[in-house]
């Protein structure tokens, strides 16, 4: 009799285990899918920014190819304003938005045009 309840609690975790994990893929194969849809938005509206346009202190963006962050400066009559100090990528890399994995966002990162697409094919079939 301790066999067989022993037997039975061990399949009940076994079935709660495997139906966890799927129902874990599905939620990271849904936020990969999100987080790629995310990383390419980015992406496309980073092309309307320049190293003067207005943003908060610490805003990260990719800026003609390099990464860029928001920092107050010297304006030429004076004052202080925040404008994008730009940090360019080592030779044959450009700043991309790229998705995270595991949780939802995005990250900004040097790295090539080829492994970006890469990266948003993964993320898209959740490979």
């Amino acid at each position: 009799m301790k066999v067989l309840i022993i037997s039975a609690i061990v399949a009940i975790l076994a079935f709660a285990t495997l139906s966890s994990s799927f129902v874990i893929r599905n939620d990271i194969a849904s936020i990969r899918k999100a987080n790629a849809d995310d990383a390419e938005a980015l992406q496309k509206s980073f092309a309307s920014l320049t190293p003067n346009t207005k943003c908060q202190v610490g805003d990260m963006a990719c800026i003609n190819k390099a990464f860029a962050q928001c920092a107050p400066a010297l304006a030429k009559d004076g004052s202080i304003v925040n404008k994008y100090q730009l940090f360019p990528c080592n030779t044959g890399l450009e700043c991309f938005a790229l998705p995270l994995v595991l949780k939802r966002g995005t990250s900004l990162t040097c790295t090539t045009q080829e492994d970006r697409d890469a990266r948003l094919d993964q993320a898209r079939n959740n490979l």
